[in-house]
């Protein structure tokens, strides 16, 4: 049986040893950082849900505490540096809401339908929703087009109904970032072909910047009465 001195005795040999010398202290063997584990991010929904995850759990954390607005659907939360040189992240908020394809033609009724369930109540939506509804009540349409604004011919059976101007650019606030600040309008080109209809971007991607602003403002509002909280756009 090995005793126990003996078991000492071979620890006591494999440990680092350090050597002091005119150019320093070394050791003989090589030594590892044992790193501290980060924290899991926990990810969030809305922004009063991450507000009140930061005002609750803080003080576990590096501060200041630094809410950034990454794109106009996430917010990240970074603690101070740590002494390792990393950061934490204890919490990710992003935006739930169902997108819309711009850019590709859809069905009438698909449209309808979209602009009533994926857009925020404007007054060109609800023009856009009424001419659409027009259309899906006849049997055909036809449209002309001269390069900046197209018309509808829109026929029941083999009655003439009408000719109506297309607004060739529309205002409208789809969903597009969190649900509890205000959706940025912008401006898109409607068109019909064939029966079908799709919305085209027009403003750039102005709306993005405005975005931002909107949930950096809304998360000073919610974050004003807490201390060492810096809201980063």
């Amino acid at each position: 049986m090995i005793d126990r001195s003996f078991i000492e005795k071979i620890e006591e040999m494999t440990e680092p040893k350090v050597i002091e010398t005119d150019h320093g202290a070394f050791s003989d063997k090589q030594l590892h950082r044992i790193e501290d584990r980060l924290i899991d991010t926990t990810k969030l929904s809305s922004l009063s849900g991450l507000a009140t995850m930061i005002k609750q759990e803080m003080n576990d954390f590096n501060i200041p505490l630094f809410v950034r607005v990454s794109s106009p659907e996430k917010v990240d939360v970074l603690g101070a540096v740590r002494y390792d040189m990393q950061r934490e992240m204890p919490y990710t908020a992003i935006a739930k809401f169902i997108g819309f394809d711009y850019d590709r033609y859809m069905s009438i009724e698909n449209m309808i339908i979209c602009l009533k369930s994926r857009f925020a109540p404007t007054e060109d939506r609800d023009y856009l929703v009424q001419l659409l509804g027009n259309i899906t009540d006849q049997q055909s349409v036809q449209t002309k087009d001269d390069g900046i604004t197209q018309s509808a011919t829109i026929k029941s059976g083999i009655q003439l109904v009408g000719e109506q101007r297309i607004k060739p650019i529309v205002s409208l606030k789809p969903y597009r970032t969190f649900l509890e600040v205000e959706q940025p309008e912008s401006d898109f080109l409607i068109r019909l072909k064939d029966g079908s209809a799709a919305l085209f971007e027009a403003d750039g991607g102005a709306w993005e910047r405005e975005a931002v602003k909107n949930v950096a403002d809304k998360l000073r509002e919610l974050l004003e009465d807490v201390p060492n909280v810096h809201i980063i756009e």
